[in-house]
């Protein structure tokens, strides 16, 4: 069997130098023309290209859901920037957004920064379930509804264990979820429709007994919003800068949380993200 190996092409397409067009830390010199031709066709002018850093990018939002019934109104994820305040779903209480809580990149009315856009190729939502309540969580500020004393096996009572399974499903089956980008929306669903993937946790739930322990504790537990990948986009959704998007959340069937204590539920966008080289 016989083949002619070619030589290998190096340069931009339509290029006749031989020679490779960049190095880690400078252009060719010889292409500056073919650069600067380039930029004149695709831009119109050099002074419109713009230099970016590319990076992978997770956008991500928060939202806290303290005990109760789930009122029946909608929630907009990434409408809120850090430093602007946030609310419990279900008492309205007040408290100063973080990074822990949204993606320091949204900035007031739902959009990216300027100079900030995103090429989104999946979708997740995360329902944070334990099996067993914390001791006690935060009552104001900042952290409230967040954990204060995750608590220890031997400080458990029976009133600390949580059906998680069933919760789970009420999550998955009583709430749509809406991606929207302006006045156009996209993918649709029920939670169950956009799986947390790589970033659901993973747990399990087991009985207890033992001098130390009473026999009805929680070990432990964690119920991941499905398995394996997240949803994959048919096509990367492209989010430019100053451009309104969100993912509305709405509450088609008002389940209680009474005796499930604080819940989180985390809407996940996963992609490249472009961003200024400086600032």
């Amino acid at each position: 069997m016989f083949y002619e190996q070619q030589q290998p092409a190096f340069g931009f397409a339509g290029s006749q130098l031989g020679t490779l067009p960049s190095t880690l830390d400078g252009i060719n010199p010889m292409y500056y023309n073919q650069i600067a031709q380039f930029l004149q066709t695709r831009y119109g002018s050099p002074a419109a290209a713009r230099l970016a850093s590319i990076t992978g990018v997770t956008l991500y939002d928060t939202l806290r859901v303290d005990a109760g019934v789930l009122p029946s109104r909608d929630f907009i994820f990434y409408q809120t920037p850090v430093g602007q305040q946030g609310q419990l779903f279900v008492a309205g209480t007040a408290y100063t957004k973080q990074e822990i809580d949204i993606h320091p990149w949204i900035v007031q009315g739902g959009q990216l920064a300027t100079g900030y856009e995103s090429l989104i190729w999946s979708i997740g939502v995360q329902f944070h379930i334990v099996g067993s309540l914390d001791n006690s969580v935060q009552s104001s500020g900042n952290f409230i509804n967040l954990p204060l004393d995750p608590g220890t096996l031997t400080t458990a009572v029976a009133a600390d264990g949580v059906l998680m399974g069933n919760l789970m499903r009420a999550f998955q089956e009583s709430l749509v979820f809406r991606f929207f980008i302006n006045q156009t929306e996209f993918e649709i669903g029920p939670g169950w429709r956009f799986p947390a993937g790589c970033y659901g946790a993973t747990g399990f739930a087991a009985q207890c007994s033992g001098a130390t322990a009473p026999a009805f504790a929680i070990e432990d537990g964690y119920m991941n919003n499905g398995f394996g990948w997240s949803y994959q986009m048919p096509v990367m959704r492209h989010i430019p800068p100053l451009t309104k998007f969100g993912v509305r959340m709405q509450v088609q069937n008002p389940l209680t949380t009474a005796n499930a204590g604080p819940i989180r539920v985390v809407v996940t966008m996963e992609g490249i993200g472009i961003q200024p080289v400086t600032g």
